[in-house]
């Protein structure tokens, strides 16, 4: 069974985004701990309150990403996780910037999370924080060797990275597919910038009946028309207060988008 499928049912869902302040380890870290944890478990209530039917928890104020993190930034991420998952009966997903596909299963499998996100399963790409090279094979070997039903949502052409090679968009898609994830996510080419709705529509045409989510740009004028040509969303800027990324999750934007959506 897809695990996408048995993780959300046939339910869209709409997928809200807890962005964790500067790790241990990271260029920002402030030297609190309960800070972060305060802030994401905020966030958390929040996106609760207001309806969302998922969370990822990501290391967003870890900027610059680095392709491998310290030991103590991963220990530091997994704490914070453990604590979130005891507050949410939602499925709740992981992603460590940038595609840090180890860390991610690692904190999955322990922390009882649902799903990871890979943002280069299958493809080769480049952009400001280095070089990434397709993590799928590596993923499958984790689940392999730690098997556990913990569900694989990958990208295609991931904002803020560009091609190494270009290859044809049918191609990506199969791999990804026969590479064994269980989703494709459509963004746009930055946070906050939304994808050409025929954009979704090809990706989901050449899908079929494999699950395909929005994974940026989604806000509430918006949100109707994606959830008819896509399988759900991830919504992180939207959600926050004034729309801006940096801010906290304003529960009310949360509410007025789900709402439009039933």
């Amino acid at each position: 069974m897809n695990l996408f499928r048995k993780v959300f049912g046939d339910k869209k869902p709409v997928i809200g985004m807890v962005h964790l302040l500067p790790l241990p380890g990271s260029p920002g870290y402030r030297g609190s701990m309960e800070e972060i944890y305060e802030a994401a478990h905020q966030d958390l209530q929040n996106l609760i309150a207001g309806g969302a039917d998922a969370v990822i928890v990501e290391n967003f104020g870890d900027i610059p990403y680095a392709k491998v993190n310290e030991l103590i930034t991963n220990t530091a991420f997994a704490a914070i996780a453990s604590r979130l998952r005891k507050e949410c009966e939602l499925p709740m997903g992981i992603n460590v910037q940038f595609d840090n596909v180890e860390a991610e299963w690692a904190i999955a499998y322990s922390c009882g999370y649902d799903f990871i996100r890979s943002e280069v399963f299958a493809e080769n790409r480049m952009g400001p924080n280095g070089v990434f090279i397709a993590s799928g094979p590596e993923i499958m070997r984790l689940k392999a060797r730690y098997p556990k039903d913990i569900a694989l949502l990958a990208d295609v052409n991931v904002k803020h990275t560009f091609p190494i090679a270009e290859q044809p968009l049918d191609f990506t898609i199969e791999s990804i597919i026969e590479g064994g994830a269980d989703c494709l996510i459509c963004t746009g080419v930055m946070t906050g910038k939304s994808p050409g709705i025929e954009d979704v529509k090809l990706m989901k045409k050449i899908a079929g009946d494999f699950p395909v989510i929005v994974g940026s740009g989604v806000n509430d004028r918006t949100v109707k028309d994606y959830f008819e040509a896509a399988d759900g969303a991830i919504i992180g800027s939207y959600f926050k207060v004034n729309g801006d990324v940096m801010q906290p999750i304003d529960p009310d934007r949360v509410r007025k988008l789900t709402e439009k959506i039933g």
